[in-house]
């Protein structure tokens, strides 16, 4: 009788640890299923912002971005380089620094301190600019914004040129950084 019920157990036994095997690969299958799942989710995901006037909306992902979103980033940065005055311009050149890439901070925070001292150094005169073209090249990455800049000093205003701003840029999970700043004269 004894070993009837040895036998009996060690059956029992056989069958609890097959079931556990088996559960426990289940288990495993549906945390496999789940971790793709949340990586795809992440990967896909995009950011749709609606803004308060709700005349446009516009989306953000980890690693691209729409047209208007990058335009207006681009016309932010255009304003805070080039509406300048003496007094105002270390001020929009450090929030302009806030939107630089980590790699690029050092070259771009020397350009434009030269750039402050150049005007600081005409105390009387102010910059404006007025955009009239944008352009986005999503293979390299830029934004090309062109516009008149006006030179304003005490005996008025400076025949405007016609410049080209080209902003390099990077989208890190979903955060818009600024890589290369080039201002450049055309006719």
């Amino acid at each position: 009788m004894n070993l009837n019920l040895l036998q009996t157990t060690n059956a029992l036994k056989k069958q609890e640890v097959n079931l556990l095997r088996g559960s426990f690969v289940v288990f495993l299958l549906i945390s496999i299923f789940n971790y793709s799942s949340i990586e795809s989710i992440k990967n896909n995901e995009k950011i749709i912002v609606k803004t308060l006037n709700q005349s446009s909306q516009f989306w953000v992902s980890s690693v691209d971005a729409s047209d208007e979103y990058l335009v207006d980033f681009g016309l932010y940065a255009a304003q805070l380089k080039n509406n300048v005055t003496p007094s105002n311009v270390k001020l929009n050149f450090a929030k302009l620094l806030e939107l630089v890439h980590p790699s690029s901070h050092e070259s771009i925070k020397q350009q434009l301190k030269d750039e402050a001292t150049q005007i600081q150094r005409y105390s009387r005169n102010a910059y404006t600019f007025n955009v009239t073209k944008t352009d986005i090249n999503r293979k390299t990455q830029q934004i090309f914004i062109k516009g008149g800049a006006t030179r304003w000093t005490n005996s008025g205003k400076k025949q405007p040129q016609r410049k080209t701003l080209t902003i390099g840029y990077r989208i890190d999970n979903a955060l818009f950084t600024i890589t290369s700043i080039k201002e450049e004269n055309y006719e």
